[in-house]
């Protein structure tokens, strides 16, 4: 969401998605972190996939903005989260 917060306020798709990702890679650390301290090592699966998922998609996600036309990411970007969304709601009421 913060993406397409960023991107229909105007920034820059190239800017916005790279941002986000970067964040997103102290998020995961963070959260890998506070599973291991809160609930040991118990849930190492969770933890591996969190820092896996960053090792793959991070490097994809800079090369994919640096080959798309900002015009067609902004509306990859818009169309996933609309489908993300509804996926969502679907389960929520189906």
């Amino acid at each position: 969401m913060v993406t397409a917060t960023l991107v229909g306020g105007g920034q820059d798709p190239r800017t916005s998605i790279g941002s986000v990702n970067a964040a997103e890679f102290f998020v995961a650390v963070a959260s890998g972190l506070s599973f291991t301290l809160l609930g040991g090592l118990t849930h190492w699966t969770t933890i591996a996939g969190l820092v896996v998922g960053g090792l793959f998609a991070a490097p994809i996600a800079a090369l994919l903005v640096r080959v798309i036309p900002a015009r067609v990411l902004m509306v990859v970007v818009g169309l996933l989260i609309a489908s993300l969304s509804l996926v969502s709601l679907a389960e929520l009421f189906g």
